[in-house]
Parts: structure tokens; sequence; C-alpha cells
């Protein structure tokens, strides 16, 4: 018996370290990520509009409209503008098929040569900045 309680420790001890190593190399399931997620969904639950007979119309809610830049190519526009306290406008991209970080770059600054600015900005989320998964969101600084 007193094997028996040897062998069920030890791979209790295997199970345990194994399932911290996992969780250590996930990058999607680190705190700071968990955290900001949090902070988007509950940034978006505040954020919902009021809808009703008596509800105002969009324009009137927000006249401040912000700079968007021009119409992509495919007829669809990949950038996303979420507010941040009512004050501050960031801008995001959500990455398509075969796109890189100059020909993002290119579009909102002008420039593919600022493609690391953009870098920067998402070291979290681009591990590799020669490959971009296609659906990232990604923070377009200012």
């Amino acid at each position: 018996m007193h094997r028996d309680l040897k062998m069920g420790l030890v791979s209790g001890m295997v199970v345990a370290i194994a399932a911290v190593l996992y969780l250590a190399t996930r990058p999607s399931l680190s705190l700071d990520q968990m955290r900001r997620r949090r902070a988007i969904l509950q940034r978006q639950s505040s954020e919902k509009l009021p809808s009703g007979p008596n509800s105002p119309e969009p324009a009137a809610i927000n006249s401040a409209t912000p700079n968007f830049p021009p119409e992509q190519p495919d007829g669809f526009d990949w950038t996303r503008y979420e507010n941040e306290d009512n004050r501050k406008t960031e801008r995001f991209h959500i990455v398509g098929k075969n796109e890189t970080l100059s020909e993002i770059a290119r579009r909102y600054y002008g420039s593919a040569g600022k493609w690391q600015k953009i870098y920067n900005a998402n070291r979290s989320t681009i591990k590799n900045p020669n490959t971009l998964r296609p659906g990232t969101k990604l923070i377009i600084p200012d």
C-alpha cells in the first residue's frame, strides 16, 4: 500500500507539472490577455446604443466622425474603430488573407517602411512580423 501511495503522488505531480507547462506556453491563456479581453468586452457592452421608439438617432449620439482611411480595393473596409473613455479613438485593422505589415503600413501611413511602428504596438499579438494570421486584430497607432 505504501508503494501505491508513492505512485499516486508521483503521477499526480507529473500531471500537475504538465498542466502548468501547457498553460505557461499558451500566450492566449495569459492573465494579461484575459484582462484585455475582459476590458474589451466590458467596453463593448457599455457602448450599446439604446433602441426603441424614443431613442435618439445615431447621428445625434456622436456627431464627431472619425477620419476613415480611403475605401479598400476589395470594397470591404477592414478597419475597426473603438472609443476609449469617449475621448480617444483608436484605430484597429483586421488582417486579411496574405496581408503583410508593409502593406498595412502603406495603407495607413503612406509608407511601407513604417511597418515597425505597427509591429511595436502589437508585439504581444504578433510573434513573427513575417507571418500574419488572417483575422488578427491589430492596433494602428497614430
